[in-house]
């Protein structure tokens, strides 16, 4: 199309040219022969010739004119074309040039990234940041190395729910062959991911399920057995003062080792959550009244809850969940206090990328001590804990609730600035069977994990 635009106007131009020549040699011819009486056929035959070549040339640019038009059109309808196809598909597609600009993205690649400006012509760098992993795929694919596998990874926006996006790229390559970019393709694989998580962690609980419940039996004899000596050496030793304490001493031990073990089998034991009604900022007034009444001289509790919609779950399970999560940031404040906040909202569906239904988003914020990366990511690890008297099963518990009413748990936590909690709940969730399977899916969304009241936030 562009190579017609510019042959337009060299036809006009030789058109021109020709048409004077012909004027030139009609002037001389008449000149040569004025002192000749000239015949009227010949003058008629000269001035139809020149008109027949103007004629001629008039018409060859409006034929020209009519070519590049239909072409223009055409190319129009064909970038129209691919522009809707790429706006059709759920894939993110996005494509840059060597340096790293953006060329050409559809709308899927725009809410998987959370793009909010304009990205053309911006490189990837300055919409996605320095460490990105797009910028070290084209950095290989430049260097003619063949990038084949795809690469799982983890986004989240604030306020959001943290996606997994599957991405895919392919060298992007000119007439002769030569590598001009690259084109990446993203796919929402959260509920794979989610899936994954799910098979894994039922694999390994059913696992040490059949374990504990052979060691739970034998423990429980041998704390019964225990206590009943512990009891009797107390009766005989009364009066002793130094043979009472340590008599004490293994009755409280054995009672702490009994409240774990009862925590593991309920841990484990397989349970149906039920469904009913639950007013959320309700039930977050209730939970807060004694946490008011016991700290309210070092902790400042508030509770913000816009316009929320419905919601079903087991409300006391949530019950368990929530003051889980409200205790521990209660227990990370500093000696001289700090402030806890809850705020609930609401988060719309998404189309034709992400959720396909409303959630109701929980935060609990604290200005406490805060997790350390290297122990948040292990806290949701079953049995895994920093103090002395934790079993470690008081978060991952509260990532079964979660999961069980199909929702998901992340956190931001930095240390001497505080942790974050954030909650994704669907709205008129229907709970699903609340097993030792539905551990770890509710993280799936977060593995850098969270803290749980058995869990130390600040180890040292």
């Amino acid at each position: 199309m562009n190579e017609l635009a510019r042959l337009i106007p060299v036809f006009v131009l030789f058109g021109s040219a020709l048409f004077f020549i012909l004027m030139f040699a009609f002037s001389r011819f008449t000149k040569r022969w004025s002192k000749k009486e000239p015949r009227k056929d010949e003058t008629a035959l000269m001035l139809r010739t020149v008109d027949d070549v103007v004629r001629g040339i008039r018409e060859s640019e409006t034929d020209l004119r009519d070519l590049y038009s239909r072409a223009e059109r055409k190319a129009s309808f064909l970038e129209h074309y691919h522009h809707s196809i790429l706006e059709s598909v759920d894939t993110g597609v996005l494509a840059c040039n060597r340096a790293g600009q953006v060329t050409a993205l559809n709308r899927a690649c725009e809410e998987l990234l959370h793009l909010k400006e304009p990205a053309r012509g911006k490189s990837l760098s300055t919409l996605l940041g320095r460490q990105n992993p797009f910028d070290a795929i084209l950095e290989r694919i430049k260097a003619g190395e063949a990038v084949r596998d795809s690469v799982e990874i983890r986004i989240r926006r604030r306020g959001d729910e943290a996606r997994w996006i599957e991405l895919r790229t392919s060298p992007l390559k000119g007439r002769a062959g030569q590598v001009v970019g690259a084109t990446f393709l993203l796919n929402d694989i959260t509920d794979k991911h989610m899936l994954r998580r799910e098979v894994e962690l039922k694999e390994r609980l059913a696992a040490m399920g059949e374990v504990s419940a052979g060691l739970a039996h034998e423990f429980r004899n041998a704390i019964h057995s225990l206590n009943g000596l512990a009891k009797l050496i107390r009766r005989r030793a009364e009066g002793n003062d130094r043979i009472v304490p340590l008599a004490d001493e293994i009755l409280s031990e054995n009672g702490e080792l009994e409240r774990s073990l009862n925590e593991l089998l309920t841990f484990l034991k397989p349970q149906r959550a039920r469904s009913e009604p639950v007013d959320l900022a309700a039930l977050f007034e209730t939970i807060l009244v004694p946490f008011r009444e016991q700290a309210a001289d070092r902790v400042e509790f508030t509770l913000e809850s816009g316009a929320l919609p419905a919601f079903r779950g087991d409300r006391g399970l949530l019950t368990q969940a929530f003051r889980n999560l409200v205790q521990n940031g209660a227990e990370a404040m500093p000696e001289n206090g700090g402030r806890l906040q809850v705020r609930l909202s609401s988060i719309a569906p998404k189309s034709p990328v992400g959720r396909a239904r409303p959630y109701i988003v929980i935060t609990i914020k604290d200005s406490g001590s805060g997790i350390p990366d290297h122990v948040k990511a292990k806290i949701f690890t079953p049995f895994f804990t920093t103090r002395r008297k934790g079993t470690g099963l008081g978060l991952p518990m509260v990532q079964k609730i979660v999961a069980a009413h199909g929702g998901s748990i992340d956190v931001d936590s930095m240390v001497d600035r505080g942790t974050t909690f954030r909650l994704f709940l669907p709205a008129a969730s229907v709970s699903r069977g609340l097993s030792t399977e539905s551990v770890g899916s509710g993280g799936a969304h977060a593995p850098s994990a969270a803290q749980d009241h058995e869990n130390d936030r600040n180890p040292a």
